[in-house]
Protein backbone atom coordinates (compact mmCIF):
# COMPACT_ATOMS: atom_id res chain seq x y z
CA UNK A 1 0.00 0.00 0.00
CA UNK A 2 1.31 3.15 -1.00
CA UNK A 3 1.61 5.97 1.39
CA UNK A 4 -0.24 9.44 1.07
CA UNK A 5 1.47 12.30 -0.78
CA UNK A 6 0.70 15.91 -0.78
CA UNK A 7 3.09 17.69 -2.92
CA UNK A 8 2.64 20.93 -0.98
CA UNK A 9 2.14 19.54 2.43
CA UNK A 10 5.63 17.38 1.50
CA UNK A 11 7.44 20.70 0.60
CA UNK A 12 6.36 22.90 3.20
CA UNK A 13 8.18 19.93 5.53
CA UNK A 14 10.99 19.57 3.47
CA UNK A 15 11.84 23.26 3.67
CA UNK A 16 11.74 23.15 7.86
CA UNK A 17 13.97 19.67 7.55
CA UNK A 18 15.94 21.73 5.27
CA UNK A 19 16.30 24.45 7.73
CA UNK A 20 17.50 22.05 10.41
CA UNK A 21 20.35 19.95 8.44
CA UNK A 22 21.98 23.25 7.06
CA UNK A 23 21.88 24.73 10.74
CA UNK A 24 22.06 28.33 8.90
CA UNK A 25 19.91 31.16 6.88
CA UNK A 26 18.75 30.42 3.30
CA UNK A 27 18.03 32.59 0.27
CA UNK A 28 14.65 31.31 -2.03
CA UNK A 29 16.63 30.63 -4.51
CA UNK A 30 19.02 27.95 -2.01
CA UNK A 31 16.03 26.44 -0.61
CA UNK A 32 14.65 25.71 -4.61
CA UNK A 33 18.58 24.22 -4.96
CA UNK A 34 18.22 22.45 -1.89
CA UNK A 35 15.32 20.58 -2.44
CA UNK A 36 15.53 20.21 -6.70
CA UNK A 37 12.86 22.11 -6.70
CA UNK A 38 11.49 25.22 -9.18
CA UNK A 39 11.77 28.63 -7.39
CA UNK A 40 8.39 29.58 -8.34
CA UNK A 41 6.58 26.65 -6.63
CA UNK A 42 8.40 27.24 -3.60
CA UNK A 43 7.85 31.19 -3.07
CA UNK A 44 4.44 30.78 -2.38
CA UNK A 45 4.74 28.22 0.60
CA UNK A 46 7.38 30.66 1.39
CA UNK A 47 5.62 33.58 1.49
CA UNK A 48 3.14 31.56 3.58
CA UNK A 49 4.99 30.75 5.67
CA UNK A 50 6.07 34.18 6.61
CA UNK A 51 2.83 36.06 6.30
CA UNK A 52 1.61 33.23 9.44
CA UNK A 53 4.91 33.94 11.32
CA UNK A 54 6.85 31.14 10.55
CA UNK A 55 10.00 32.30 8.85
CA UNK A 56 11.30 35.50 8.63
CA UNK A 57 13.85 37.98 6.64
CA UNK A 58 17.10 38.28 8.72
CA UNK A 59 18.42 41.14 6.67
CA UNK A 60 18.05 43.29 3.13
CA UNK A 61 18.99 40.13 0.84
CA UNK A 62 16.15 38.58 2.04
CA UNK A 63 17.68 35.62 3.44
CA UNK A 64 15.05 33.04 5.18
CA UNK A 65 15.35 31.95 8.67
CA UNK A 66 12.43 29.72 10.96
CA UNK A 67 10.68 32.03 13.93
CA UNK A 68 10.46 29.97 16.87
CA UNK A 69 6.67 29.82 16.30
CA UNK A 70 7.12 25.90 15.03
CA UNK A 71 9.36 25.42 18.71
CA UNK A 72 6.79 26.88 21.06
CA UNK A 73 4.06 24.93 19.00
CA UNK A 74 5.90 22.15 19.10
CA UNK A 75 6.62 22.00 23.07
CA UNK A 76 3.48 22.61 23.68
CA UNK A 77 1.60 19.62 21.98
CA UNK A 78 4.66 17.44 23.00
CA UNK A 79 3.70 18.57 26.83
CA UNK A 80 0.04 17.41 25.68
CA UNK A 81 0.82 14.13 24.20
CA UNK A 82 -1.87 11.72 25.60
CA UNK A 83 0.90 8.68 25.26
CA UNK A 84 3.98 10.60 25.78
CA UNK A 85 2.35 12.20 29.32
CA UNK A 86 2.10 8.79 30.74
CA UNK A 87 5.53 6.99 29.55
CA UNK A 88 8.23 9.46 29.80
CA UNK A 89 9.59 9.16 33.07
CA UNK A 90 8.80 5.52 32.37
CA UNK A 91 11.04 5.14 29.46
CA UNK A 92 14.21 7.35 31.10
CA UNK A 93 13.66 4.85 34.27
CA UNK A 94 14.70 1.73 31.55
CA UNK A 95 16.85 3.99 29.78
CA UNK A 96 18.57 4.29 33.14
CA UNK A 97 18.12 0.90 34.27
CA UNK A 98 19.35 -1.28 30.89
CA UNK A 99 21.69 1.13 29.88
CA UNK A 100 20.23 1.18 26.04
CA UNK A 101 17.67 3.74 24.34
CA UNK A 102 14.66 3.73 24.82
CA UNK A 103 11.63 3.75 22.12
CA UNK A 104 8.15 4.51 21.79
CA UNK A 105 6.41 3.39 18.38
CA UNK A 106 3.23 3.60 17.36
CA UNK A 107 2.27 1.30 13.91
CA UNK A 108 0.86 3.42 10.75
CA UNK A 109 -0.11 1.29 7.81
CA UNK A 110 2.91 -0.41 6.93
CA UNK A 111 5.59 1.37 9.20
CA UNK A 112 6.45 1.87 13.18
CA UNK A 113 6.49 5.75 13.15
CA UNK A 114 8.66 6.61 16.47
CA UNK A 115 6.98 8.90 19.23
CA UNK A 116 9.78 9.51 21.64
CA UNK A 117 13.59 8.44 21.88
CA UNK A 118 15.34 8.35 24.88
CA UNK A 119 19.19 7.80 23.78
CA UNK A 120 21.34 5.96 26.16
CA UNK A 121 24.07 7.59 27.67
CA UNK A 122 27.18 5.36 26.07
CA UNK A 123 29.36 6.22 23.39
CA UNK A 124 28.16 3.02 21.55
CA UNK A 125 24.65 3.52 21.35
CA UNK A 126 21.41 3.06 18.89
CA UNK A 127 20.78 6.52 18.08
CA UNK A 128 17.12 7.60 16.29
CA UNK A 129 14.91 10.62 16.05
CA UNK A 130 11.34 11.15 17.12
CA UNK A 131 9.63 10.79 13.60
CA UNK A 132 11.76 7.55 12.12
CA UNK A 133 9.88 4.87 10.44
CA UNK A 134 10.62 1.48 10.07
CA UNK A 135 8.91 -1.51 8.35
CA UNK A 136 6.67 -3.02 10.51
CA UNK A 137 7.49 -6.60 9.36
CA UNK A 138 11.41 -6.15 10.66
CA UNK A 139 10.88 -3.48 13.07
CA UNK A 140 10.62 -5.12 17.04
CA UNK A 141 8.08 -2.74 18.01
CA UNK A 142 6.18 -3.70 14.85
CA UNK A 143 6.37 -7.43 15.33
CA UNK A 144 5.26 -6.99 18.89
CA UNK A 145 2.28 -4.69 17.71
CA UNK A 146 1.34 -7.28 14.97
CA UNK A 147 1.70 -10.24 17.74
CA UNK A 148 -1.66 -8.80 19.64
CA UNK A 149 -4.06 -9.57 16.11
CA UNK A 150 -5.23 -12.58 15.96
CA UNK A 151 -4.08 -15.05 13.91
CA UNK A 152 -6.46 -14.26 11.05
CA UNK A 153 -6.10 -10.47 11.10
CA UNK A 154 -2.43 -11.33 10.77
CA UNK A 155 -2.85 -13.90 7.89
CA UNK A 156 -4.60 -10.78 6.10
CA UNK A 157 -2.33 -8.15 6.83
CA UNK A 158 0.38 -10.18 5.82
CA UNK A 159 -1.47 -11.03 2.46
CA UNK A 160 -1.79 -7.28 1.60
CA UNK A 161 1.57 -6.60 2.61
CA UNK A 162 3.98 -9.65 2.09
CA UNK A 163 7.33 -9.53 3.16
CA UNK A 164 8.70 -10.78 0.00
CA UNK A 165 7.04 -7.91 -2.10
CA UNK A 166 9.89 -6.15 -0.35
CA UNK A 167 12.89 -5.47 -2.53
CA UNK A 168 15.48 -4.56 0.09
CA UNK A 169 15.08 -8.14 1.75
CA UNK A 170 15.33 -11.38 0.36
CA UNK A 171 16.02 -13.78 3.47
CA UNK A 172 12.94 -13.48 5.73
CA UNK A 173 9.80 -14.94 4.59
CA UNK A 174 6.32 -14.24 5.82
CA UNK A 175 6.19 -18.08 6.97
CA UNK A 176 8.91 -16.70 9.19
CA UNK A 177 7.82 -13.52 10.59
CA UNK A 178 4.57 -16.10 11.06
CA UNK A 179 6.57 -17.45 13.21
CA UNK A 180 7.89 -15.08 15.06
CA UNK A 181 4.58 -13.98 15.91
CA UNK A 182 3.79 -16.96 17.35
CA UNK A 183 6.79 -17.35 19.78
CA UNK A 184 6.52 -13.26 20.68
CA UNK A 185 2.86 -14.51 22.12
CA UNK A 186 4.38 -17.01 23.99
CA UNK A 187 7.20 -15.06 25.81
CA UNK A 188 4.90 -11.93 25.80
CA UNK A 189 8.04 -10.26 24.03
CA UNK A 190 9.59 -9.46 20.52
CA UNK A 191 13.68 -9.35 19.72
CA UNK A 192 14.81 -8.03 16.11
CA UNK A 193 18.59 -8.17 15.50
CA UNK A 194 20.48 -6.96 12.45
CA UNK A 195 16.59 -6.51 10.56
CA UNK A 196 16.63 -2.31 10.61
CA UNK A 197 19.53 -1.49 11.00
CA UNK A 198 23.14 -3.03 10.93
CA UNK A 199 24.27 -4.46 14.36
CA UNK A 200 21.48 -3.42 16.13
CA UNK A 201 19.25 -5.82 18.67
CA UNK A 202 16.01 -4.66 19.68
CA UNK A 203 13.51 -6.06 22.59
CA UNK A 204 10.11 -5.16 22.41
CA UNK A 205 6.62 -5.50 23.85
CA UNK A 206 3.19 -4.20 23.00
CA UNK A 207 1.33 -1.91 25.92
CA UNK A 208 -2.29 -1.41 25.99
CA UNK A 209 -3.76 1.91 25.67
CA UNK A 210 -7.21 3.16 25.17
CA UNK A 211 -7.01 3.75 21.93
CA UNK A 212 -4.66 1.21 19.74
CA UNK A 213 -1.45 -0.63 21.69
CA UNK A 214 2.12 1.10 21.79
CA UNK A 215 5.60 -0.37 21.51
CA UNK A 216 8.51 0.12 23.59
CA UNK A 217 11.66 -1.08 22.72
CA UNK A 218 14.91 -1.60 24.33
CA UNK A 219 17.36 -1.15 21.50
CA UNK A 220 21.46 -0.76 21.41
CA UNK A 221 24.64 -3.11 19.87
CA UNK A 222 23.94 -6.60 19.43
CA UNK A 223 27.03 -7.17 20.97
CA UNK A 224 25.81 -6.13 24.10
CA UNK A 225 22.60 -6.70 24.47
CA UNK A 226 22.86 -10.19 23.45
CA UNK A 227 23.83 -10.81 26.75
CA UNK A 228 20.83 -8.97 28.08
CA UNK A 229 18.07 -10.00 26.06
CA UNK A 230 15.98 -11.53 29.08
CA UNK A 231 16.91 -9.00 31.47
CA UNK A 232 15.72 -6.18 29.26
CA UNK A 233 12.92 -8.06 28.90
CA UNK A 234 11.96 -8.82 32.51
CA UNK A 235 12.28 -4.50 32.66
CA UNK A 236 9.97 -4.29 29.88
CA UNK A 237 7.12 -6.64 30.84
CA UNK A 238 7.50 -5.30 34.23
CA UNK A 239 6.55 -2.20 32.76
CA UNK A 240 3.72 -3.31 30.94
CA UNK A 241 2.46 -4.43 34.23
CA UNK A 242 2.56 -1.14 36.03
CA UNK A 243 0.75 -0.20 32.75
CA UNK A 244 -1.94 -2.24 33.72
CA UNK A 245 -2.19 -1.93 37.11
CA UNK A 246 -3.02 2.29 36.47
CA UNK A 247 -5.93 1.43 34.28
Amino acid sequence: MSRPDNKTARRTIEIFETFHKRRAPLSLTELARLLKAPVSSCHGIVQTLIAHGYLYSIDADRTLYPTKRLLRMAESIESNDPILRHLVSSLARLRDLSGETLVLGKWQETVVVYLDVVESPQAIRYSAHPGDTRPVHFSSIGKALLAQKDDEAVAKWLSSNPVEGLKERTTTSTRQIAHELEMARKLGYCVAAGETVADVMAVAIAVPSDRDPIGIAIAGPIDRMKQSVKRHAALLLALRKEVDSLD
